[in-house]
């Protein structure tokens, strides 16, 4: 864990976080297939004010069943700061992960994986952290533009290209799902289609990950309301 800064805000340091992300990204490995793949873990984390809510959901590969997830309930004392989201998220992320039973084969995250101003990141941190392959699965754009290839759409940033541009269903709503670390673009197109479900456009994994996290949200904030009283 020692590529993650620690997580009090009496330590963090915009500057110091930029300057691990430029060394940390030179160990970001852009290549790489994956010949075995049982499972796959979405991490994904809600907010409560100050508290975060991070889970971890492992799911059977290729049926993209349940198997097991884990949650972590923690304070968040990291500012927002725009590109340095793995420094606010990413400590209550593995620590959901590590009490999962069970290894998982790929990580797939709620954020950018290179398609990011340094190219790290929270996925491409997490995967680094990890030494497993993983995906970024963002919403939004954080750098980088659209380019359109053999009736593909991909998110290139810097000529590079980093992420493909998923409309699943023929949905209006994007997904970019990204290079993380230990996997390639080629991969990424292999593997893509096998991680979504027909009722949303969201991978599988990291959308369970996201409707726990909200589901214990609202658990929280109910216990919060009557400990109020």
């Amino acid at each position: 864990m020692g590529y993650v800064l620690r997580s009090d805000a009496s330590y963090f340091s915009a500057a110091r976080a930029i300057k691990l992300q430029k060394l940390l990204a030179e160990k970001i490995i852009c290549e790489g297939r994956i010949d075995k793949l049982n499972t796959v873990v979405g991490l994904d984390l809600a907010y409560i004010g100050n508290i975060g809510i991070a889970v971890a959901a492992l799911l059977t590969y290729p049926d993209l069943r349940l198997k097991e997830y884990a949650v972590v309930v923690g304070e968040v004392n990291i500012p927002y700061v725009p590109g340095l989201l793995a420094f606010r998220e990413a400590p209550l992320m593995f620590k959901a992960y590590e009490k999962l039973g069970t290894d998982a084969d790929l990580v797939i995250v709620d954020g950018h994986g290179i398609t990011h101003p340094r190219k790290l990141g929270i996925a491409s941190h997490i995967g680094l952290v990890l030494d497993k392959p993983s995906i970024g699965a963002a919403k939004k754009i954080l750098t980088g533009r659209i380019v359109e290839k053999d009736g593909r759409e991909y998110l290139v940033v810097d000529g590079m290209v980093g992420a493909l541009v998923l409309r699943p269903k023929g949905s209006k709503k994007a997904i970019f799902l990204s290079i993380g670390h230990k996997i390639s673009i080629a991969e990424l197109e292999r593997i893509a289609p096998t991680l979504f479900r027909d009722d949303h456009y969201l991978p599988e994994p990291t959308y369970i990950a996201d409707k726990i996290s909200k589901q214990v949200r609202s658990r929280v904030a109910v216990h919060n309301k009557r400990k109020s009283r």
